[in-house]
């Protein structure tokens, strides 16, 4: 089993109680259903192409600026870590910047930075870039993931939502 990312749309309201009580972090992660006393909310799975989509848009394997960063570094860290580190949260303000950068970074922009051999020299997850012959498979799953993340991020901003962002 790999390193996957998983995103949370949820209120705001519900991030605070979070944030005030990191302790019910765990439950409500790994939850079947939402607990007791939150409200609805909406995950999204980037699988395997969380590395690739966040090095495509920093230029980095690990760094970045905020708000492109989100994906692997950015946003305040939340709770214990789930072994690739703790969740990471981004407050509605944060959500509302970060959809107006993706919406300037469409997805055959973001493709067109796309090299399996710049991945694999970067050491981006999950490591087998430098093994596919033209990359085309991977690229067009990232291409996927990536456009779903896009529509993800606009959506929490136009519901005024928070994100939560975990790897695990």
């Amino acid at each position: 089993m790999g390193m996957n990312a998983t995103l949370r749309r949820l209120s705001d309201a519900d991030l605070s109680s979070l944030l005030d009580d990191p302790e019910l972090l765990p439950g409500y992660l790994n939850a079947a259903d939402v607990p007791d006393g939150f409200g609805p909310c909406v995950d999204l799975r980037l699988d395997e192409s969380w590395h690739a989509i966040h090095f495509l848009l920093t230029g980095t394997a690990w760094d970045g600026k905020p708000p492109l960063n989100f994906v692997a570094t950015g946003g305040k860290e939340l709770g214990e870590d789930h072994g690739y580190g703790p969740s990471r949260s981004l407050r509605p303000a944060q959500v509302r910047k970060l959809a107006a950068a993706l919406d300037r970074h469409p997805t055959d922009a973001l493709l067109r930075r796309f090299d399996p051999v710049a991945l694999a020299a970067a050491d981006v997850y999950p490591g087998t870039w430098s093994r596919q012959a033209d990359g085309n498979d991977a690229r067009a799953e990232v291409a996927a993931h990536y456009d779903e993340l896009r529509k993800f991020v606009l959506e929490a901003s136009m519901a005024g939502q928070a994100l939560l962002i975990w790897i695990a």
